[in-house]
């Protein structure tokens, strides 16, 4: 009985831990039983002691006690699960735990693991992400975690922002790897797969990219090939997201709507806020519109409808993310895609963002 006590009190002191990070791991259905899963008790003591900031083995001994041999054994099993991250600068490595999401929610599906119940994890931590208290925690209408970027032969060839692009964003990384679609492999798993790849098609890009690389989380490709992705994508009308910052981005996934963790906050809980817009916005001309409805098999997120009592499609102002899947598939040219009137400017880089993510939810000072 004092073992099951133990392993409580373990659980409850790792999860009030996670809740800590920029995004949070709030109290709710299957949140314990989907970390005593993925954690060890020993790992999940030792994530409970990481502070916020990328810390060196030497102060993980400092913090906890503990022989470094005994925390590098440790370390390297959790970075085989991803549930730390390591950065290494001038051949010396600093860890820091990782987030739920963007994080080793992700991590677990991005390859197969036969040591893992990945059905059970699936069923699992999708009912724990759709969740309220998750939701809210994910989806804080201030700062969304991710943003979407926009397909680029459609747009005016005026005022254009490099950010805003999937292609510049890989040429300033100057490396990358692919690895599977973690979303669609949880789906896979519920057996509600829906038939866009689930392999090679998800991008990780520069600092990111060698991590996953080493860990076995994504292999490398070239430049040529994430492009040649890029331009699959788009031939199938996946959305491109991606952090959402400006600089050194580390994620571009190649979306779903019936799937993506990120998009769900628009298709399944309707809430405008949850993925940051590009300066676009889908704009239809009904003089050119043959009403074919293309546009609206082709929107992932359910933006473009028929209204009652009109023959012609509508884009909804509120939902539209601005991608340009609808304007690339529309043989008739109806839709323009229309710079916004307020322009959106994200976060300069990763830095900026969680500064934001942990001000929004209110974890300033928290752990410093």
């Amino acid at each position: 009985m004092a073992h099951m006590t133990d392993k409580k009190e373990i659980l409850l002191n790792l999860r009030e831990r996670l809740d800590h990070n920029p995004i949070g791991l709030p109290e709710d259905l299957n949140v314990y039983e989907i970390l005593s899963i993925l954690f060890t008790d020993e790992e999940a003591r030792l994530a409970s002691s990481f502070p916020l900031h990328p810390t060196t083995l030497e102060q993980l001994e400092t913090i906890t006690q503990t022989p470094g041999a005994y925390l590098k054994k440790l370390l390297e099993s959790m970075l085989k699960k991803g549930l730390v991250l390591e950065s290494k600068k001038k051949g010396k490595s600093s860890y820091i735990l990782s987030m739920a999401l963007v994080g080793f929610f992700e991590f677990i599906f991005m390859r197969t693991n036969q040591a893992l119940p990945m059905k059970k994890l699936a069923e699992l931590i999708h009912e724990y992400r759709l969740g309220t208290k998750f939701t809210e925690e994910l989806f804080n209408p201030a700062t969304p975690r991710a943003r979407a970027l926009a397909y680029e032969k459609i747009l005016p060839k005026t005022e254009i922002l490099t950010f805003e692009f999937a292609t510049e964003l890989v040429q300033e990384a100057g490396r990358g790897a692919l690895t599977k679609c973690y979303c669609r492999h949880e789906t896979y798993h519920l057996d509600q797969a829906c038939g866009y790849p689930i392999d090679d098609i998800c991008i990780s890009l520069g600092n990111a990219s060698d991590f996953l690389v080493e860990r076995g989380f994504a292999r490398r490709a070239s430049i040529t090939e994430i492009m040649e992705k890029l331009g699959l994508s788009k031939e199938l009308g996946l959305m491109h997201t991606c952090d959402n910052v400006k600089h050194n981005v580390a994620f571009i996934c190649n979306c779903c709507g019936c799937c993506c963790c990120f998009l769900a906050g628009i298709t399944k809980h309707r809430l405008p806020y949850a993925v940051a817009t590009t300066n676009y916005i889908a704009t239809i001309n009904n003089d050119s519109c043959n009403e074919c409805a293309e546009c609206i098999g082709r929107c992932q997120i359910g933006a473009i409808s028929f209204l009652e009592g009109h023959t012609k499609p509508a884009v909804d102002a509120n939902y539209c993310l601005g991608c340009g899947a609808c304007s690339s598939f529309c043989n008739q040219k109806a839709i323009l895609m229309e710079k916004r009137k307020k322009q959106i400017i994200p976060p300069s880089n990763m830095s900026e963002l969680f500064k934001r993510l942990r001000h929004d939810r209110g974890k300033v000072n928290k752990l410093d």
